[in-house]
């Protein structure tokens, strides 16, 4: 284990001070702490309908009715640059 260096008052004085302004932590600061909780909820659902979307699409290129029109369309944009 490395050797702790002595800290200075500066430093001491800073730790108490992150530590005051920190407040509790877990479940019970977030509900404490109603925007935190919004935004951390807000990110969830983003997440959520962002895997919710991947996995519909994935479905969708797979199915042949798809792929068979995509092949189509991209043979008549080669045909319509031909030109």
């Amino acid at each position: 284990m490395a050797p702790v260096a002595p800290t200075s008052q500066f430093d001491e004085a800073a730790l108490a001070r992150r530590q005051a302004l920190q407040g509790k932590s877990g479940p019970a600061a977030l509900i404490k702490n109603l925007r935190v909780f919004a935004i951390a909820c807000f990110a969830c659902l983003g997440g959520l309908l962002y895997g919710y979307n991947q996995g519909v699409f994935s479905g969708v290129l797979t199915m042949h009715a798809f792929q068979n029109r995509q092949s189509r369309r991209t043979a008549s944009w080669r045909q319509a640059d031909s030109y």
